[in-house]
């Protein structure tokens, strides 16, 4: 995720913080020094007490999405937080619309117990809340009762149902209990536009605010939206559908200077080993760069360490992408079921690539 940056893990999850949270402090910090009217030292230390528990709530919540997602064996690659909510990036979508549901709504649900757990709270400390709940606002100057609607707030808003807000995963799994995948997430993607849409049209009339937001649930949904719609496209593309089908290898006698030259010459970032027929596995880049230009004569390919790593023919693309990524690679050596010591062909990172933008154009 881009402009996000790691602050920790939590059961091995990376979790990341978005530098609009550094802007929302900065932005506590200079109304502090504006010396506004309505702006104390006081109401500044409490708004940046407000900041840093909205961090810790939306922690919770990005987190609950993830346990359920664990749950189900999905990878959750890492948590991303931003001030209105967050984002779980995971492996895969479940193939099961409820698993998704209840994926999404876990975030919700968990800001919901939260919110109403404190003015629980909130109202045995101070009894009479009902000047508050009128005002329904998270500034009262009561830091429990304040907390208690921030969650409530922050688990409302997350369930409107318009891609990228867990309510539009919600509102697309239930669609897709009755129709296909795709056209589920059109319909869910299609809603958060319009909804985006009128948000940053109320806001011109009412609240700047709103239209951030706005534009912030129209961009989402147009991108996730796009980014599913063509994944679901690719998920029938098998590997030997955009291979290549002449490969060239190296033996392991040869110098890696002469490896080099077989790089060059098929534009393959990694040389493939190969004896008698058999692959044997790869030499990296990498491990190439390693080796300095006067030894490149004197070493051969046998006395570098080799990488084995194939995939199938009949394979998803997807899944290929996923181990190439993994192990920063350019190229995969393709191989039959039958018979995995002989390379019929390789994959390459331009190839998927090309699949990627004609399945967009389509």
């Amino acid at each position: 995720m881009r402009y996000s940056f790691k602050i920790g893990s939590a059961w091995g999850i990376p979790i990341e913080l978005h530098f609009t949270f550094i802007l929302l402090i900065l932005a506590v910090f200079v109304l502090s020094l504006l010396n506004l009217p309505f702006y104390t030292v006081e109401s500044s230390f409490y708004m940046f007490f407000i900041v840093v528990f909205l961090f810790v709530f939306v922690f919770f919540h990005e987190l609950a999405h993830s346990v359920v997602a664990r749950r189900y064996g999905i990878k959750v690659r890492k948590i991303v937080l931003y001030p209105i909510g967050g984002v779980s990036e995971i492996e895969e979508i479940p193939d099961n619309p409820a698993q998704e549901w209840r994926m999404a709504f876990a975030g919700p649900l968990t800001s919901l117990v939260l919110g109403f757990a404190l003015l629980g709270v909130s109202s045995i400390l101070t009894p009479n809340l009902l000047p508050l709940l009128l005002a329904f606002s998270a500034g009262t100057g009561n830091i429990i009762f304040d907390l208690a609607i921030l969650n409530i707030l922050l688990g409302v808003f997350n369930l409107i149902p318009a891609f990228p807000m867990d309510g539009g995963r919600v509102f697309r799994a239930v669609l897709a209990e009755r129709m296909k995948y795709s056209d589920a997430t059109r319909y869910a993607v299609t809603l958060g536009r319009i909804l985006g849409f009128v948000m940053v049209i109320v806001g011109f009339i009412f609240n700047f605010l709103l239209i951030l937001v706005g534009l912030f649930v129209y961009i989402g949904a147009s991108e996730e939206g796009e980014q599913t719609i063509i994944s679901t496209k690719l998920a029938g593309v098998r590997v030997k559908d955009v291979m290549h089908c002449e490969v060239g290898f190296v033996s392991p006698q040869q110098t890696l200077t002469e490896a080099l030259e077989v790089m060059f010459k098929n534009r393959y970032h990694d040389a493939l080993v190969e004896k008698d027929g058999v692959f044997l596995g790869m030499v990296t880049w990498a491990e190439l760069m390693k080796v300095s230009n006067g030894d490149r004569d004197v070493l051969h390919v046998a006395q570098m360490p080799l990488k084995k790593i194939i995939v199938y023919e009949d394979e998803s693309i997807l899944e290929a992408n996923k181990v190439i990524l993994r192990e920063k690679l350019n190229i995969l050596p393709v191989v039959q079921k039958d018979n995995p010591d002989k390379v019929v062909g390789v994959l390459t990172s331009e190839a998927i690539s090309n699949a990627y933008d004609k399945a967009r154009n389509r």
